[in-house]
């Protein structure tokens, strides 16, 4: 909520240009189908599961509209065997781009264009963070 309220209270939501806000988890939001020109996944999608995430993409999918893209901005798995990575702290996972990229063709997405973001000073010791643009296959 305290993220939410943020854009609630700005002018950007004041002058229309940010419409709908949902305060839930992902896996309760069910949108309007054929609704979005955009939908912007950032920073949340480590809470789910892998079928609850593919069935997240499903929904989101066919909530865009025919020129809609969805936007997925996630840490990226950076274990040596290739496996994804599971905090015990907040119990998120930090999934592979190659598990990614499965999720998004099982649920019906193309990627369009997907980099890593650039610039993180190197002595913080983060995460590689991607950005993946999407559209819904023909």
């Amino acid at each position: 909520e305290k993220f939410t309220e943020v854009i609630r209270n700005s002018e950007l939501k004041r002058t229309g240009v940010v419409g709908d806000i949902y305060t839930m988890g992902l896996e309760n939001w069910y949108p309007e189908k054929n609704k979005y020109d955009l939908i912007w996944t950032q920073f949340c999608v480590g809470h789910l599961t892998d079928v609850q995430l593919r069935e997240y993409f499903v929904r989101c999918r066919e909530a865009l509209t025919e020129t809609g893209i969805m936007i997925v901005k996630e840490n990226q798995s950076t274990d040596p065997n290739g496996w994804d990575m599971f905090d015990e702290e907040d119990s998120s996972v930090t999934r592979t781009d190659e598990k990614l990229r499965t999720l998004f063709k099982e649920a019906g997405l193309v990627l369009v264009a997907s980099e890593l973001q650039l610039g993180f000073p190197k002595n913080f010791k983060l995460l590689p963070v991607r950005f993946y643009a999407l559209r819904p296959s023909t």
